[in-house]
């Protein structure tokens, strides 16, 4: 089943999505990634976990608390930003095109094709293209 995080996001796919680390631990894997594309990241492969944005208990651990986009899907009241009028705003998370992914992997070598396949849940625009279509009958 689809999980679908406010920008989009599939936390069903995330490898530090709470139940996917109970079910298989990849954590050191996907923060390695991480690190290769963000020189900044510095997530701890042992401790780094995430409940999910959509998770409201008190307790919950989300990836990034601070989360523009949401924030501001909670304050529109939308389930996910494919629901919002204003998609994609500037708030959305920006991905690169497949175009640039290649010249990343296959000229400049900074990850390999099996390391991309991890960061499959993090296509949030594509995925949100995908649930308007579906769904959203544009005006």
């Amino acid at each position: 089943m689809e999980i679908f995080a406010k920008c989009g996001m599939r936390c069903d796919l995330c490898l530090i999505y709470r139940p996917n680390v109970e079910r298989e631990y990849r954590r050191k894997e996907i923060c390695a990634v991480w690190k290769k594309q963000n020189l900044n990241f510095d997530g701890d492969p042992a401790t780094i976990i995430c409940d999910g944005c959509a998770c409201e208990r008190e307790d919950a651990v989300f990836f990034d608390k601070n989360c523009r986009t949401r924030k501001c899907v909670f304050e529109k009241g939308y389930k996910h930003c494919g629901f919002c009028e204003n998609y994609p705003y500037d708030i959305f998370p920006a991905e690169p095109a497949p175009e640039e992914i290649a010249r990343m992997i296959d000229v400049e070598k900074l990850w390999t094709w099996e390391e991309e396949k991890l960061m499959e849940a993090y296509a949030c625009k594509r995925y949100m293209d995908e649930f308007r279509a579906e769904h959203i009958k544009e005006v």
